[in-house]
């Protein structure tokens, strides 16, 4: 299925509330941060359900007769879940309806067997909330599927918002306008966090600053921003009244030698 987008301008960010100058971990130079709010993604950012769709695919082709290394299947389904199942379906003369149907079990199975959170998300998450800041998800998910998965997982998030609301799946960005107004939020004053370029070009059109995690080795198409770890998103934020709570590990961007070393799509 080919999605679309609005090729208009993006609204202009109007100014945020004004916050203490800090010092910029890198530069030494004072800046003011003023990001507060997350916007997560969630399969592949808030929940880590790759892992679980790629054993479930490739099972399926293991019963057809393919033995398909781990990686193949994970550089398919970080484009699209949907694509992958499409593309293993042609390339393999795999019944699209198996597909579907493993798919769809192991969806109703993260009821009672959720796939674990992210690496990092819940001290992002806790971050978020200690410089009074809020937690949303904007996700292509059925509301069914991602309310249960929040619920199996014991996530406390501020908002949810899907198609089934009545919007337009991603990359069009009304999910994130709408978020952005339902909680009267500044776009300036919110960082978005996704897995797929869709992510970045439907919240970058309202104004949002997008970083994409990638997976080690599987590098997402597009610009922008990208991290492997999600306690990275902490420097990011303004900072804690509390205890500093910041992540020193390796950062990666498009231009980084480690990049230009991992293998293509």
């Amino acid at each position: 299925m080919t999605d679309s987008w609005d090729d208009g301008e993006p609204e202009a960010p109007k100014p945020g509330p004004g916050r203490q100058p800090v010092v910029h971990a890198r530069t030494g130079q004072n800046e003011r941060v003023t990001t507060h709010s997350i916007i997560w993604d969630m399969g592949g950012t808030l929940i880590d359900t790759y892992p679980s769709v790629d054993r479930t695919l490739a099972a399926v082709a293991a019963r057809h007769g393919h033995a398909l290394a781990a990686a193949t299947v994970a550089r398919m389904t970080r484009r699209a879940i949907a694509s992958a199942i499409d593309e293993l379906s042609e390339r393999y003369a795999i019944p699209h309806e198996e597909l579907d149907a493993a798919y769809a079990d192991l969806k109703r199975s993260w009821a009672d067997a959720p796939p674990p959170v992210m690496a990092g998300a819940r001290d992002v998450i806790d971050h978020v909330r200690r410089i009074g800041g809020l937690n949303l998800v904007v996700t292509n998910r059925d509301r069914t599927s991602a309310a249960a998965l929040l619920t199996a997982t014991g996530l406390a998030m501020d908002d949810l918002v899907c198609p089934g609301d009545g919007f337009p799946r991603k990359p069009d960005p009304a999910m994130y306008r709408a978020v952005l107004e339902r909680n009267h939020l500044d776009p300036v004053d919110c960082l978005a966090v996704g897995d797929r370029a869709i992510d970045a070009l439907a919240s970058e059109q309202v104004g949002i600053r997008c970083v994409i995690l990638e997976t080690p080795g599987i590098p997402v198409a597009g610009d922008g921003e990208r991290i492997t770890d999600l306690r990275r998103l902490i420097d990011r934020l303004a900072p804690s009244p509390g205890p500093v709570t910041s992540w020193s590990g390796p950062a990666t961007s498009r231009s980084s030698p480690e990049r230009s070393q991992q293998p293509s799509t």
